[in-house]
């Protein structure tokens, strides 16, 4: 599909010295947006509210786009500014599918109009020494995703979405840790539920360092949450937290007993093995 160039950025591209630089725009899941620009100097005229910034810097001097279908994934380097983009956020995953534009405008005259480059979501952020790097995955990823389900024997859908259709707020409890052993391990005295009730259930944080961010209950037995993963920030006293409850997929343990939801049930738990699928036909004598 073409794409349509603003007239007056048209000119200046064909100007003997055109002004033209590159704009990345980032919307966090967490509604968060940023922007940077690798002109030297900082506008907010793009027309869509973001300040664009020149520091700390971006270099799109590599950009380079993919023929037909073939995803473009491409590298973009930021450099380095402790308060916008720190590695603690990075490893906490805030900036993890954020969505991203790139485009091209007259940093001389901003209001001129932007030429749409990429848009798509970010795949990688590493930090290296004195930048990020950071890998720009445009919108046809989404054309690579498998399409339909497979069979499996335990449950295909995630607890409450709308195959699964359990609604969460009678399964979601709130608390206020009282012990902590580790940034993976910590206990609520007030908890009452039975072990493994919270069991791959996921614990979002609603105070404390790690505020907003969120991690799978590997398991929970006598008040005490283990993560499967450790926060990235110190788990401490008083933080506080909600959880839902756990559930491990499988058809009568979870669905029909625990959440009694087994109409719902989206796989296929009597289905015949390979072994019984492969082996030799009984024979009647």
């Amino acid at each position: 599909m073409p794409k349509t160039i603003p007239v007056p950025l048209l000119a200046n591209y064909a100007s003997d010295t055109p002004t033209t630089a590159f704009g990345l725009r980032i919307t966090r899941t967490d509604a968060e947006v940023y922007g940077w620009t690798s002109a030297d100097i900082d506008t907010d005229d793009i027309g869509d509210s973001v300040l664009y910034r020149a520091a700390p810097g971006l270099d799109v001097a590599s950009w380079a786009a993919s023929a037909g279908l073939a995803v473009g994934n491409t590298e973009l380097r930021i450099l380095h500014e402790d308060d916008t983009i720190t590695r603690a956020d990075i490893l906490a995953g805030r900036w993890n599918n954020a969505e991203f534009a790139l485009f091209r405008y007259n940093w001389a005259s901003p209001s001129d109009g932007v030429e749409p480059i990429s848009a798509g979501r970010l795949g990688e952020v590493t930090p290296r020494a004195g930048h990020y790097v950071v890998e720009l995955r445009d919108l046809r990823q989404y054309l690579q995703q498998p399409v339909g389900a497979a069979s499996t024997k335990t449950c295909r859908a995630r607890l409450g979405d709308a195959m699964c259709m359990v609604d969460l707020g009678p399964w979601t409890e709130t608390g206020t840790i009282t012990s902590v052993t580790s940034k993976q391990v910590f206990a609520d005295s007030s908890r009452t539920e039975a072990d493994d009730y919270f069991g791959e259930g996921i614990l979002t944080w609603t105070g404390g360092l790690n505020t907003g961010l969120s991690q799978k209950v590997k398991t929970y037995a006598s008040d005490t949450f283990t993560l499967s993963l450790p926060m990235i920030f110190n788990v401490q006293v008083g933080d506080t937290y909600s959880v839902i409850a756990g559930c491990r997929k499988r058809m009568d343990e979870d669905c029909a007993t625990k959440f009694g939801n087994d109409l719902n049930f989206q796989g296929e738990p009597h289905r015949p093995t390979v072994d019984e699928l492969t082996s030799a036909p009984e024979v009647n004598v």
